[in-house]
């Protein structure tokens, strides 16, 4: 039940001093780690702070291509697609609490791509439409979802930022119109050819 639902709690809640309602609102604040984290970097971060996390989630999102590099090498063929999805739906956890702290579009679209320059380089092969396996079609669906996120992120920047990142979108959607992943594109209703 939301506090809208409760107007009379609501209306206490109010009124009550703003000593109590300070020592109310830090012991809540407590609770929500993910709160604390976002009001932390609001209040007291600053650019240069912002440029570090962006460099620690490059540095965890490199942790996370090590183990993939290595696991996927390791795991069969026909789950190569399956195995590839788990590592890249942890690599956007990583992304996401990053966007979640920071809401910082910019840097959230720079880490996104980044993910999907390293899958296309170093697996390919996987989206040649040669070596469909066992839950491949889940995989695809996966990473148009996670191209809309991105093509959503890029055409919401300023002009001058699109810029900067055009050539990296145009490498990635010359990809995706070359391999299977423009089938699964086409079927999402994805139009990107206006940006290639």
């Amino acid at each position: 039940m939301t506090l809208t639902q409760q107007p009379d709690l609501k209306e206490a809640i109010l009124n009550l001093s703003q000593k109590e309602k300070d020592k109310l609102l830090v012991r809540l604040i407590n609770k929500d780690k993910k709160l604390m984290h976002q009001l932390h970097f609001s209040l007291l971060e600053d650019e240069n702070d912002l440029i570090q996390r962006i460099v620690t989630a490059k540095a965890d999102l490199e942790i996370v291509f090590k183990r993939m590099f290595a696991g996927i090498d390791k795991t069969r063929t026909h789950y190569k697609h399956r195995e590839l999805t788990g590592y890249l739906k942890s690599a956007s956890g990583v992304v996401n609490e990053h966007a979640s702290i920071t809401k910082n579009k910019e840097s959230e679209l720079d880490l996104r791509l980044l993910i999907l320059e390293e899958t296309f380089k170093h697996y390919g092969a996987l989206y040649s439409g040669e070596l469909i396996g066992y839950k491949s079609d889940v995989h695809f669906v996966y990473q148009i979802a996670r191209l809309k996120a991105v093509l959503t992120l890029y055409e919401k920047l300023h002009e001058d930022l699109q810029y900067e990142y055009r050539e990296r979108i145009e490498n990635i959607l010359f990809f995706v119109h070359a391999s299977v992943l423009h089938e699964y594109a086409v079927a999402a209703g994805l139009k990107y050819q206006h940006l290639i």
